[in-house]
């Protein structure tokens, strides 16, 4: 559940934030100090952001957890029951990681994720105000794979459960017989459960580098997430995929962007969906398919055409200019645009157009190229190349729609 006791920011007219729409992030407000006490029956533990300040039995069985949390957008409260969890130590800040018992390796991986991608987005970013940082597993709803919040992120239980067990994916799939056929044509029944294992294990590695970078942004740096989401999810997404670079190198990191972002767009352009800008409200987007296409996918590129517009020397001064600039204060639609020209003069021009054209425009076909289900599959390490006409039956029957584009 999450609590706020916070008041919402206003906007130019002096009106408060709309609340969610069903699509995106809740919300987020000014930076507050928190001190919160929440009781639940014996056996069950309280995960909150802040400092534990203690455990205390009441009179009646039940046990009081006591928060004090500082400079903080939102205050989530989570509580749990049978949960084990592990801890570590980064820079000062204690990672916990919490977790169903049943999931503890999948749980202490997360740990060790958690603990690398804060490393290293502060020796790059600059130090996050919390002195501890807790990643708690959730059974998320509705295909979310984490949420964040300051100082505590959730990961989705289906993506432990995946990592633990890869043929409870394909489980519950229809026409799964099919589908073996399928990866068979496609070059991959050799181990299509070891390389489907391997995509969901970088997967889960991802999305906590995804909701650790949301403690920047849009935890440190505010931003609107309702009626400008494109700010804080694209810069999040793309630190993620920073992060797999930093780690991995720019092979993986290339792979993971065509897999993750180009490849997002490419599957809702063959689920029949249509290209828009990405800059808009969570209200004005038909599904959590488009949403996810354009926020999660299109919008992030940006920032990659940005770099390689620049290089890298000018891109990451800005981007740690942007956040020591907006550090606890609320950025705008174009402020890390405008710390990107700073540090690269000559380009300003064309750093505002690239903008504009990534977000307030709809270019992706012309920039990503048309979709290939063949090559999609093969970046995930289920085959790839051409794919021939039986084989493309195949997929037309398994996938019905998936292939045809529709005309604009």
């Amino acid at each position: 559940m999450g609590v706020v006791p916070l008041m919402p920011p206003l906007d130019a007219a002096g009106a408060p934030w709309a609340g969610p729409t069903g699509v995106g992030d809740l919300a987020l407000y000014e930076p507050a100090n928190v001190l919160a006490s929440v009781v639940v029956p014996a056996g069950w533990k309280v995960h909150a952001t802040g400092v534990a300040m203690g455990e205390v039995p009441q009179k009646d069985g039940r046990v009081r957890f006591s928060f004090a949390a500082g400079a903080v957008r939102d205050f989530p409260v989570f509580a749990s029951k049978g949960y084990s969890s592990a801890t570590t130590t980064v820079n000062g800040v204690s990672v916990e990681s919490h977790f169903a018992s049943q999931d503890a390796v999948a749980g202490k991986r997360v740990l060790k994720y958690a603990g690398d991608a804060l490393g290293e987005f502060e020796r790059r970013l600059g130090p996050l105000p919390f002195k501890t940082f807790r990643v708690v597993e959730a059974p998320l709803s509705g295909g979310a794979g984490g949420m964040e919040f300051p100082g505590l992120v959730t990961v989705g239980t289906s993506l432990y459960r995946s990592v633990a067990h890869p043929e409870s994916v394909l489980a519950d799939v229809p026409g799964m017989e099919q589908m073996k056929g399928l990866l068979g044509a496609l070059g991959s029944d050799a181990a299509p459960l070891a390389q489907l294992g391997k995509m969901l294990e970088r997967t889960l590695e991802f999305t906590v580098a995804h909701e650790v970078a949301h403690q920047y942004f849009a935890g440190l740096v505010g931003s609107d997430p309702i009626a400008s989401p494109v700010v804080d999810e694209s810069l999040a997404q793309y630190s993620a995929l920073l992060y797999m670079e930093w780690k991995y190198g720019k092979a993986v990191a290339e792979q993971l962007r065509q897999e993750s972002l180009v490849g997002a767009y490419h599957m809702m352009r063959m689920s029949g969906g249509k290209d828009a800008p990405a800059d808009r409200p969570t209200s004005d987007f038909h599904d959590s398919l488009e949403y996810g296409a354009l926020v999660y996918g299109k919008a992030p590129l940006l920032h990659h055409a940005s770099r390689k517009l620049i290089g890298d020397e000018a891109f990451f001064k800005g981007l740690r200019a942007y956040v020591d600039t907006y550090r606890f204060k609320w950025a705008c639609g174009d402020c890390f645009t405008r710390e990107l020209a700073k540090a690269s003069p000559a380009h300003a021009r064309q750093l505002e157009r690239l903008r504009v054209r990534w977000w307030r425009e709809a270019h992706g076909d012309e920039d990503l190229g048309q979709p290939n289900l063949g090559a999609l599959l093969g970046g995930a390490g289920l085959g790839g190349g051409q794919v021939d006409a039986e084989t493309m039956k195949l997929m037309k029957e398994l996938l019905p729609g998936l292939l045809d584009m529709g005309q604009e």
